[in-house]
């Protein structure tokens, strides 16, 4: 827990901000200028690595963050366009069940009348209604 907070020593030569954005390259330079003690560089570019770290960890989390808020929108969606689905299904399925039960009142209506239900049935369909259902 020491290395969150800022170095006395290191926050004298250089604050965080500047050492989190500064290129390495430079760093070493200020470090040469400066005649700072080898310790003291030390602490400076472990502070610097612990400052990046911390940087890329709450990116990557930030990023995650994103991409399941992303997925869970996606997974949203697709339950809602399931549903819809399946209430379509199932209002064909009723009107299939209302076409069946039209059909077989109209048969038994036919029967009672004596009349052929396969009169005026299209050639290409040998097969009466019924059946065609069997199969």
């Amino acid at each position: 827990m020491e290395d969150l907070l800022p170095d006395l020593e290191t926050a004298r030569v250089i604050d965080d901000k500047d050492l989190i954005d500064i290129e390495i390259k430079e760093l070493n330079k200020k470090i040469k200028e400066k005649g700072i003690t080898k310790e003291l560089a030390v602490k400076l570019k472990q502070r610097r690595r612990t400052l990046k770290n911390r940087n890329y960890a709450t990116s990557c989390r930030e990023k995650k963050d994103a991409e399941i808020t992303g997925l869970e929108d996606i997974r949203e969606k697709e339950r809602e366009e399931l549903q819809e689905l399946e209430d379509g299904n199932q209002k064909l399925r009723e009107a299939v069940e209302k076409l069946k039960s039209n059909y077989e009142v109209m048969l038994e209506f036919a029967q009672q009348q004596n009349l052929d239900p396969t009169s005026g049935a299209d050639p290409s369909y040998p097969l009466s209604p019924k059946q065609r259902d069997s199969d």
